[in-house]
């Protein structure tokens, strides 16, 4: 039987040099850091380049950057997870990784914009990928470090305003320099590292020179890609997430080549309709977000209003199948903004509270943000074979929509969350 924890045993883990507030405004911050890079290459500078370059193998070849990166992705976000939980300085624990990532990929950038050959293009975006989730990674484990549990869904809603807004700011960002693609990879840089510093000067960490030290050994960094045992809940959240996530960035990650290939519009209208649709998606999810993250915390529930938010996306992912102009699209991006918006408020939240040990908080954020980086990761690839098998666009609205079904089925059976 699953025993939930007390409030005074789960606050007792977390301490804050500053208030709730700057935390959150931090957190924020930093979340649309590490998510702006990730969105503007992924679903704009990486697809045009490429694009440009092969426009023959244009899906296949997107599927293939993205599914390589995925997995480096998914290493780097674990390694970094547990690098960082056992990082002792002045300036805490997290903030080193935030601003070392951050630093890291502005340079690695800078050989990505001026790669030629889709071999060298791939090698240099997953070496930036690895420096994005060092920053994602420390970022993430904020939450459960420094925010008590009676405050982690409002919190969790300023994370997932982050989410939105880096999308949103990233596609922006990305559509401004779709056709110089060169100048667009470094201004990303760029934001990344202003972004980076606002986010530790705003909520500086405590000292943790005085914690107790572990040597860190090519074992337990080994030892750090052991999922935890005994946990069905972590499990159950992690599997929601990622086909959620998965189903919806088939249609996401995938709006330039929609916009171009379905509705039959020029790249360059396309790449403004994508700017458009990143400003509705972002209004709309503000919203849900506002709504979602209070309202949780008031009923004291999590697991509602993930379910509805995953049924909303169902609904987001039908709308351009139903229409195949520009109309379905937009309201695409109303519908989804408003799920996705009530699913980061809470699902961060939901996320605090199913970590199975405070002593790994970092590792095992790592292991549940593999949902996240691999979801959309994998959703080109998914998508391609989809396109694939002959009836243009249509099979991925329906392999979207039942994949964000199965993301809130994933969601009911857990219980020691209400």
């Amino acid at each position: 039987m699953a025993v939930e924890p007390t409030a005074n045993v789960l606050e007792s883990a977390t301490r804050s040099r500053t208030g709730m507030i700057r935390v959150g405004i931090a957190m924020m911050l930093g979340t649309v850091a590490f998510i702006m890079p990730f969105s503007a290459g992924s679903s704009i500078l990486l697809p045009a380049r490429i694009a440009l370059t092969n426009p023959d193998e244009k899906v296949q070849l997107l599927a293939l950057i993205t599914g390589i990166s995925a997995v480096v992705a998914l290493l780097a976000n674990v390694i970094f997870g547990t690098l960082s939980d056992h990082t002792r300085t002045r300036f805490g624990a997290r903030s080193p990784w935030i601003l070392g990532g951050a630093v890291a990929t502005a340079l690695l950038l800078i050989p990505v914009s001026l790669a030629e050959g889709f071999g060298w293009l791939t090698f240099w975006w997953c070496l930036a990928t690895a420096a994005i989730n060092a920053t994602a990674a420390s970022v993430a484990a904020i939450l459960p470090d420094r925010v008590p549990h009676h405050r982690r869904a409002t919190i969790a809603a300023l994370i997932g305003i982050g989410l939105l807004l880096g999308h949103a700011v990233g596609a922006v960002v990305g559509s401004i320099f779709a056709e110089r693609t060169t100048l667009g990879f470094q201004v990303v840089g760029g934001l990344f590292v202003v972004l980076a510093v606002a986010t530790v000067i705003i909520a500086p960490d405590f000292s943790n020179l005085d914690s107790s030290r572990v040597r860190i050994r090519i074992a337990e960094v080994t030892a750090s890609f052991r999922f935890p045992r005994h946990a069905p809940d972590f499990y159950w959240v992690l599997w929601g997430r990622l086909v959620l996530v998965l189903g919806y960035f088939m249609v996401n990650g995938f709006q330039l080549y929609i916009f171009t290939d379905y509705v039959g519009m020029t790249e360059a209208d396309a790449a403004a309709a994508v700017r458009l649709n990143s400003m509705i998606f972002l209004g709309t999810a503000l919203i849900g977000a506002a709504i979602a993250g209070p309202f949780s915390d008031r009923l004291r529930r999590r697991k509602l209003p993930v379910i509805l938010a995953s049924v909303l996306a169902v609904i987001a992912a039908a709308a351009p199948m139903l229409s195949s102009d520009h109309q379905g699209m937009i309201w695409f991006a109303i519908i989804g903004g408003v799920a996705f918006g009530s699913y980061y408020a809470v699902d961060a939240a939901l996320t605090s509270e199913v970590l199975p040990s405070d002593e790994s908080r970092g590792r095992d954020l790592g292991i549940l943000n593999i949902a996240n980086t691999g979801g959309q990761a994998l959703a080109p690839a998914a998508s391609a074979a989809l396109v694939a098998v002959g009836f243009g666009f249509f099979p991925v609205f329906i392999g979207a929509m039942a994949f964000c079904a199965l993301g809130a089925l994933c969601i009911a059976p857990i219980k020691s969350v209400r």
